[in-house]
């Protein structure tokens, strides 16, 4: 038999249990992966196994051995291939020409030494040793010349010629054949129509030392197959896997190293390959089991170092890349490639009867496999790291020992049926919501009683609070800081998302009172806990208005009480809808022709849950849920550097870009992606839920940005989404599409989903609107009969906390903008905790007349939180005194604080969303601004759509709304400044500083 010479004794073999057949088995490491082929070379059919019972250890054994010989056999592939044929042709020619050769080169030599000792033995004169010599060279020259001649003689000259020879070898395998399978061979009907003699000759084809089960399956097909599939594959399949080497990585850090972390994991273009797979027996395990014994070998894509194509085509190969955290806070990327791979495993699949019909699979590895990765820094013009011998031999050790852990006798079972599920999701995970309103607290103890230098209203705390779960501990809300108050009223109201998570966990409402400070950290003042179960079972759908103690660690008391108020609201059904429109029609008869117009779409909203009907507008809150899958075609257009951008010239680089989304609803951002370094096809898989106030007026920005190393991120493209024309053109609150990317320096495809689900709660029109906005003033306000002449002569200041605007008193009577009549203009950030503030201010030379009096003597408040969007409306606001710090007690709390004076009447309207207006959050945070001058300046979206105001400003100047701006726009991002690439460095001074819960990061 061959085995002996396919299947040599190897020193590292051992003798384990399988994890899948319970049986033991001889495994041994892999050590040679230099010959993996990359591509397949030949398709070649194989024959189907037959059933064969398994249950001993010998038949185990025996087909392992079989699959152990198609991996030696897959190892040497490629050895014997000529130029222009076949490997089996290849390796005729050769072994027939080495034949031939050693034939020829023997018997000329032979034949002249038997010659010459037989002239020698008979005494008669023959040739000396230079003929010999001569003779000898002779033989080995001609049999090189026939050894080359058959190399190059086709294959069809050589079986012609030995065709006898052939034939009557063939003529022997026959009868051996025939005489050996005579015994145990079954004839059916149809096989009668055959002949005899050519049914002896087709199983005489059969091999002749093993039988047809122990013959490896072909993987031809299944090759092919995952050759297709294996580019499209989901990398986040693949996170579980860097998220064990991030933790073997971080475990065995150098004290040079800080930290380390696996930021990106892909699988690449380049698929695994399947050198052998045979079926296994389940033996006497029970249930229905499948198992399978597969060899697996992966050769990486050779790259040649050519400049701006060598990181394009790594890509192209499986890769990590992982950052090393250095002191001084300097992050080293490095870009770990797999460049070999070869193991064998067996797994055991569990069937089921429903799609997707695997349930668990469990794998294990037969002996350590073996792998070689290659280390490069993502840096230009850069040495391969690989040379550095510490890193490289450490990556590897780290590696090796993680995929040991899954070496038999132990395994990994995996989820399949999770994995292979691909049902579409279309509805959220959050159940319902629970609304939280903090309105004010009292009796509290001081945080900064025991400070000797900070004032008496210093004494009296900055206090502020934060809203989330107890047993999580996680704050999710924070109301603004009031400072120097003891009894601070905020009227703040907050939306938390209630899911299986919270329910499950039986999480507790916390609220917790603290004192903000600037130098130290903050202090604790008093927490509240309140069961969550207790407030889902009130099934009156209501607020309930509640007062609770505050208390400390393990439950003790502490001083102070907050007066709040929490309701829960579910998701709607059918029969809340019906409820409602009952309720409808007890009103008017009008209001009943209009429900009963719209009562088949009523009767039809039962498939709500699953997606298929537009939103309702009787419940306009709800959630939104909003999938990033991923993005295809993402490429940066070639400009040329001194050009308009016609006819792009190609990238010398060749780099690829790092793109991140960052998700932005009503002109705010919250939620930012983990970035895919290197890729032009990224995988996301993101997904987030959030509250939405009113989803008519809702609208969604996602920008993605390429991320670069010390350069500001430039913009790449904007998706633009609309959600009432989104759900109302398509008829459905859910949807999964493509949309392109508009604007930026890039260009393609995201593939995303939205789904939105109402729930049970109906907020006051005023809670309706967005967190952003700017405020609009008519540029006349009136005042009251009995406001004082001194004040009705004063200059009015419209101040919030992000502008100011001015006007001065008219002739006629009130105040107005100095110069041309327009509308003043404020800017609006966090809306429903800020207030406008209108001041009385005397002018400078009186203020210095009255040097002990004040600048401002009264002033006027009106809480943004009471005012609609889009609405024009006439407030009266009620002028009062500024005594005794009158003014910033007002300002910090909602309620009403000093003397009455008179009234003013002001015409106002609150416009949702940034404008020119908010240039001091454009300097902190150009994000959002630059993403709606992208969408607005590319023509894509009007700028009525995307509700951004780039008009007239309060100075009257126009700003970049002609089309030549526009174009200046966008060739300024396509060839950014050296300023730009950095970005601008922001500043900040000595202030308390509000928390902001409303972005998150995907981790």
């Amino acid at each position: 038999m061959a085995e002996p010479n396919l299947l040599r004794q190897r020193k590292n073999e051992r003798e384990v249990t399988d994890p899948v057949t319970h049986l033991p088995l001889v495994v041994h490491d892999h050590v040679e992966l230099d010959e993996v082929p990359s591509h397949p070379t030949k398709t070649q059919d194989g024959l189907s196994p037959e059933h064969h019972n398994e249950h001993s250890p010998v038949d185990s054994h025996v087909r392992h051995v079989s699959l152990e010989r198609v991996l030696d056999e897959e190892l040497r592939r490629g050895r014997w291939r000529l130029p222009g044929d076949s490997e089996v042709e290849s390796k005729t020619k050769i072994q027939t020409a080495i034949v031939a050769t050693i034939v020829t080169a023997a018997g000329g030599p032979a034949g002249l030494v038997a010659l010459w000792v037989w002239s020698k033995f008979l005494g008669r004169p023959g040739f000396g040793m230079l003929e010999l010599f001569a003779g000898v060279s002779g033989s080995l020259v001609l049999a090189l010349m026939v050894g080359i001649c058959v190399l190059f003689l086709p294959l069809s000259t050589l079986l012609q010629f030995f065709r006898k020879e052939i034939q009557s070898r063939l003529k022997v395998s026959i009868d051996i054949g025939i005489e050996s399978d005579h015994t145990d061979t079954i004839q059916s009907p149809e096989a009668d129509a055959v002949p005899s003699q050519q049914v002896d000759t087709l199983q005489s084809l059969r091999p002749p030392f093993q039988s047809l089960y122990q013959s490896p399956e072909t993987a031809v097909w299944l090759n092919s197959l995952l050759h297709s599939l294996w580019p499209i594959v989901n990398p986040a399949l693949f996170t579980s896997i860097s998220d064990m080497l991030e933790d073997a990585l971080q475990a065995s850090l150098s004290s040079f190293v800080h930290g380390v972390h696996v930021a990106d994991i892909s699988q690449g273009s380049e698929p695994m390959r399947i050198l052998g797979i045979r079926w296994l027996d389940s033996g006497n395990l029970q249930g229905d089991i499948f198992n399978l014994e597969v060899a697996v070998a992966y050769r990486a894509r050779t790259v040649q170092r050519q400049k701006g194509k060598r990181l394009r085509d790594l890509a192209k190969n499986a890769h990590l890349l992982v950052e090393f955290l250095v002191p001084a806070g300097v992050v080293i990327p490095v870009w770990v490639e797999l460049t070999g791979l070869l193991a064998t495993a067996r797994l055991r699949i569990q069937l089921m009867p429903n799609p997707p019909f695997f349930a668990l699979c469990t794998l294990t590895l037969l002996g350590q496999p073996k792998t070689t990765i290659a280390c490069t820094p993502l840096a230009k013009n850069f040495l391969n790291v690989m040379n550095i011998p510490v890193l490289s031999d450490w990556l590897q050790k780290i590696i090796d020992g993680v995929i040991s852990e899954y070496v038999a006798p132990r395994s990994l079972t995996l989820d399949l049926k999770t994995m292979l599920m691909g049902q579409e999701k279309k509805d959220t995970l959050t159940e319902g919501v629970l609304v939280v309103t903090v309105r004010s607290a009292k009796g509290f103890s001081n945080g900064d009683g025991g400070n000797i230098f900070a004032t008496k209203a210093g004494k009296k705390g900055d206090t502020y609070v934060q809203v989330g779960w107890g047993k999580w501990g996680k704050p999710l809300w924070s109301t603004r800081i009031v400072k120097g108050d003891s009894h601070p009223v905020w009227e703040e109201t907050t939306v938390l998302l209630v899911g299986p998570t919270e329910i499950n966990a039986r999480e507790l409402l916390r609220l917790q009172l603290w004192d903000s400070d600037l130098f130290t950290a903050d202090d604790c003042l008093g927490t509240i806990d309140f069961p969550l179960k207790d407030i889902m079972s009130n099934s009156l759908k209501c607020f309930s208005a509640r007062e609770d103690r505050f208390t400390g660690m393990h439950d003790k008391p502490r001083p102070g009480t907050l007066l709040w108020e929490v309701g829960y609201f579910p998701k709607t059904t059918l029969d809340d809808v019906k409820g409602f429109v009952q309720k409808v029609e007890q009103v008017t008869e009008k209001e009943l022709q209009e429900t009963k117009t719209r009562s088949p779409k009523t009767e039809q909203s039962s498939e709500e849950t699953q997606g298929m009907s537009p939103p309702k507008e009787v419940w306009p809150s709800g959630i939104l849920n909003i999938r990033i899958e991923k993005i295809e075609g993402l490429a940066i257009q070639k400009v040329r550097k001194g050009g308009n951008g016609e006819g792009g010239e190609d990238d010398d680089t060749g780099d690829l870009p790092s793109p991140y989304c960052t998700v932005i609803i009503n002109h705010q951002r919250v939620y930012k992606t983990r970035t895919k370094m290197k890729s032009n096809n990224p995988f996301y898989n993101s997904s987030i839920e959030k509250f939405i106030r009113d989803w008519r007026s809702t609208f969604i920005m996602i920008s993605v940005h390429d991320a670069r190393i010390h350069e500001a991120h430039p913009l790449l493209g904007v998706v633009v989404l609309p959600l009432q024309t989104l759900f109302t053109d398509r008829g459905t609150s859910h949807l999964s599409e493509s949309f392109p990317l508009v604007g930026g320096t890039g260009y393609g495809r995201m593939q995303l989903s939205l789904t939105f689900r109402s729930v049970q709660l109906q907020l006051h029109p005023h809670l309706l609107g967005w967190e952003t906005g700017t405020l609009e003033i008519e540029p006349h306000v009136r005042a009251s009969l009995d406001l004082s002449p001194d004040l009705a002569c004063c200059q009015l200041v419209f101040r919030t906390r992000n502008g100011r605007e001015k006007m001065d008193a008219h002739t006629d009577g009130g105040w107005r903008p100095y110069g041309k009549a327009h509308n003043v203009r404020v800017a609006v950030t966090r809306r429903y905790a800020s207030c406008l503030v209108i001041e009385f201010q005397k002018q400078k030379h009186k203020a210095m007349m009255g040097i002990m009096s004040d600048r401002t003597p009264a002033f006027a408040v009106l809480w943004l939180k009471d005012v609609s969007d889009n609405e024009d409306v006439e407030v009266s606001l009620v002028v009062r005194k500024n005594v005794h710090g009158a003014l910033a007690r007002a300002e910090a709390n909602c309620t009403d604080v000093g003397d009455t004076v008179g009234e003013i009447m002001v015409k106002l309207r609150l416009r949702p969303g940034l404008s020119g207006c908010h240039q001091e959050v454009a300097d902190k945070d150009v994000h959002v601004l630059e993403v709606l001058r992208c969408v607005v300046e590319s023509g894509e979206v009007k700028e009525s759509d995307a509700l951004f105001d780039n008009g007239e400003d309060s100075d009257g100047s126009l700003k970049r709304t002609d089309m030549e701006t526009r174009k200046k726009g966008e060739l300024h991002r396509k060839h950014p400044s050296l300023i730009d690439k950095m970005g601008a460095k922001i500043t900040g001074t000595f202030e308390h500083h509000e928390h902001d819960f409303t972005f998150e990061k995907e981790i």
